[in-house]
């Protein structure tokens, strides 16, 4: 009875699940949508029959082993086009076990909000929402996460990754799905040809020579888009988008290379000599160390945090490979060059969660044991000072980037001068070793930066999105600088950017496209009563252009950054 039981079971469709099979865009986002003619994929539970079920011939079915969509928009409902079932394999989440369906929406549906509905053993699931646009493109990710390396390949069909990397002048395919509508029948094999829809491609937010955009010749919803990669940037996480008419795609890494290399250097991560013990299926052991100055404006109220974090870390290859968030040492997430902009989902929309949002996902990393303490000495005028407490060993899970890294310490005594002023000021820091990592010490110096975000109290309180937004420093600045912000809207979904500049450059302007890609900021519920305080900041941010190098026992790369991160509390419109 128990068996036929579950047979019977309705099917459900998750909430919010429906997505760019691509790029995994959430509703919420301003630039969420399924295409006409994409591809994209939900979540659920008894979805179909237990198993993995490929449709492998055209023309595609609507029906796999008992299981179809139907979408039904204004009126008119059309049968989806079936790619595949996944159900019954146990397949968790962070919200639990869940089938996977993907399906093609066929170039005649209409556009605009309607709903969808899973059958399966002749009953239909309650039905969801489903928003159908005439182009929205995701780009397919080394992750299948929507974020970091993209899927490209060069005209042999190799795959770009950080130990395969292009150089200028190379002709990559972009691989994605959700350009748009084309005149036929979508279950059939695809027509070569271009898709008619404006389309720009970035490369570090410069735009590059396109030229063919349309469906690939392999897979029925599977587009190319085929460009050439421009001289000047390089690096392992190189940020590309593609905007179709007045949406961006996700937001994805490429990696580039000097001429005669294969592999990548990442001037703010990983050498090339240490990714190549990667190719060759080695672990790597990474020591990240930040010290961090927050000076946080919120209308006529200022407020400094000095903070401090120590990430020991064993990634296996494929995590290095297929990082989520960019770099993974020394201020994870930057990119190599441009801007990259990452999803997230609150936790809960207090103001804490819009500086420090939740982690996208987490790297395949096992936590090493460094010791229970770590010890920073400074010169006398600093004091000598404990820190980093007892080691914060987090089980694997999504972890909140302010309350997770292994060792932290925030209002420590102060690292700098003042908020304007880094004197020249060094430290050594001392581990006394664990299971994992040997004793170690290591000098840390921070260098002598007056770099001073000089249009911060200028800038509108209320940023437009649609426009580009032109933010300007000086002084002497070290090394790099990053611009940085963040918003949640209403519904709890938020999006993270992270651009980068030359700190000798005195500015830089984000574009309006970029911007597009967060939300309309809402208002935190933790400060509605009193401050009504916008979930939204923007931050300039001074840090080196690489980390300093330091070597401890057990760790193959030890890595050491400081950054002046300058944040004004705004809100996105």
């Amino acid at each position: 009875m128990a068996v036929a039981s579950a047979t019977r079971a309705q099917p459900v469709i998750r909430p919010n699940s429906v997505v760019n099979a691509a790029s995994n865009l959430t509703p919420g986002l301003p630039n969420y949508g399924i295409a006409q003619g994409g591809m994209f994929i939900l979540k659920g539970q008894h979805l179909g029959m237990s198993g993995v079920f490929q449709a492998n011939s055209f023309p595609l079915p609507t029906d796999i082993k008992g299981t179809s969509m139907k979408i039904t928009i204004a009126g008119t409902t059309v049968n989806v086009i079936m790619v595949y079932v996944f159900a019954g394999q146990s397949t968790q989440d962070d919200q639990g076990p869940y089938d996977q369906l993907a399906g093609i929406v066929p170039s005649v549906t209409p556009t605009g909000v309607g709903t969808i509905v899973v059958a399966y053993n002749g009953q239909n699931s309650p039905p969801v929402p489903i928003l159908v646009v005439a182009s929205q493109f995701g780009i397919f990710t080394i992750s299948q996460q929507g974020t970091g390396p993209g899927v490209f390949t060069d005209q042999d069909g190799k795959v770009n990754t950080l130990t395969s990397a292009a150089h200028a002048g190379d002709r990559l395919s972009i691989w994605g799905t959700g350009l748009g509508a084309v005149n036929g029948d979508d279950a059939a094999a695809p027509a070569p040809g271009n898709v008619d829809v404006p389309l720009a491609v970035y490369v570090a937010d410069v735009k590059v020579v396109v030229d063919n955009h349309g469906r690939s010749g392999c897979c029925a919803g599977i587009d190319q888009i085929t460009f050439t990669v421009p001289p000047g940037a390089h690096g392992c996480y190189v940020s590309l988008a593609v905007t179709t008419g007045k949406t961006v795609s996700n937001f994805t890494t490429l990696s580039i290379a000097a001429s005669g290399h294969s592999t990548c250097s990442d001037p703010a991560g990983l050498e090339a000599s240490e990714l190549k013990n990667v190719a060759n299926g080695a672990a790597l052991n990474v020591a990240d160390i930040d010290f961090a100055r927050f000076t946080l404006t919120q209308g006529s109220v200022q407020t400094e945090v000095d903070k401090a974090a120590a990430k020991f870390r064993e990634y296996q290859p494929g995590a290095i490979l297929g990082s989520s968030r960019g770099s993974i040492a020394a201020f994870e997430g930057f990119p190599s060059a441009g801007c990259l902009v990452f999803p997230y989902v609150a936790s809960s929309q207090t103001f804490i969660d819009a500086i420090f949002p939740a982690e996208i996902s987490d790297s395949d990393f096992r936590r090493l044991n460094a010791g229970a303490f770590l010890f920073v000495y400074g010169p006398p005028s600093q004091g000598v000072t404990q820190f980093f407490g007892a080691a914060r060993l987090y089980p694997s899970g999504r972890v909140n980037s302010y309350y997770g890294p292994e060792y932290w310490w925030a209002n420590i005594p102060p690292l700098f001068s003042d908020s304007y002023h880094l004197m020249p000021v060094s430290y050594e820091l001392n581990g006394p070793g664990g299971g994992d990592v040997g004793a170690f010490s290591a000098a840390l110096t921070i260098a002598e930066s007056s770099l001073v975000w000089t249009n911060r109290d200028t800038l509108l309180n209320a940023v437009p999105r649609s426009q580009d937004l032109a933010l300007t420093w000086s002084g002497s600045g070290a090394g790099m600088v990053a611009v940085l912000g963040n918003s949640i809207g209403d519904q709890g979904v938020g999006a993270q950017f992270f651009c980068v500049s030359s700190a000798a450059t005195g500015g830089m302007t984000i574009p309006a496209w970029v911007l597009s890609a967060l939300p309309a900021s809402g208002v935190s519920f933790e400060y509605t009563v009193n401050f009504g305080a916008p979930l939204g900041f923007l931050g300039v941010a001074n840090m080196l252009a690489g980390p300093t190098r330091f070597d401890a026992p057990g760790i193959d790369a030890g890595c050491f950054n400081w950054g002046d991160f300058q944040i004004k509390n705004l809100s996105y419109q």
